[in-house]
């Protein structure tokens, strides 16, 4: 028999941001070709701005493999982060995209397309080491996002069953 909390289970929208409200509003993924890359790790947010937490996800990925954008915008950074190659991609909905460790020709001021290519995974050691991944990460002003809610994901939320 199926005990009561876990009846308890919802299915929410994100926590930190609310996912896009359309279809065509809705990221691609950066890697793996169009098709869902496994997730290596998931979004952790920090309590406070500055404190512990995993600031986007990690996707599978392959040293060399295409990086797209995620969606339409224009290139606002390019450059070396932690010694990783960095690119952040600012969309007309005023979220930043960010990808990690990311080689580029992509210049700050370039118009992209949504999967449009803006570099391949690079070969610096990052947050899954040994193994390659591409940490991609998701920001409104000063407030990181899930990045899985731009891609119509939803959480699971279990809440307290009342005393009977």
């Amino acid at each position: 028999m199926i005990s009561a909390p876990f009846l308890a289970l919802l299915f929410a929208g994100a926590l930190v941001g609310p996912p896009p409200q359309t279809a065509e509003a809705r990221w691609s993924w950066p890697v793996g070709g169009g098709t869902r890359p496994a997730l290596v790790a998931p979004f952790d947010a920090p309590e406070e701005q500055w404190g512990p937490g995993h600031r986007g996800i990690d996707l599978t990925a392959a040293v060399g493999e295409s990086v797209t954008s995620v969606d339409t915008g224009v290139v606002t950074h390019r450059g070396r982060i932690a010694g990783r190659g960095t690119v952040t991609v600012t969309h007309t909905s005023g979220v930043r995209s960010t990808y990690e460790p990311v080689d580029s020709t992509a210049r700050v001021g370039d118009h992209v397309e949504q999967g449009e290519a803006i570099g391949r995974v690079g070969e610096e050691a990052g947050h899954c080491s040994p193994a390659t991944c591409l940490h991609l990460g998701a920001k409104r002003g000063p407030t990181y996002l899930d990045p899985l809610t731009f891609f119509g994901a939803r959480r699971v939320i279990l809440l307290p069953v009342p005393s009977v």
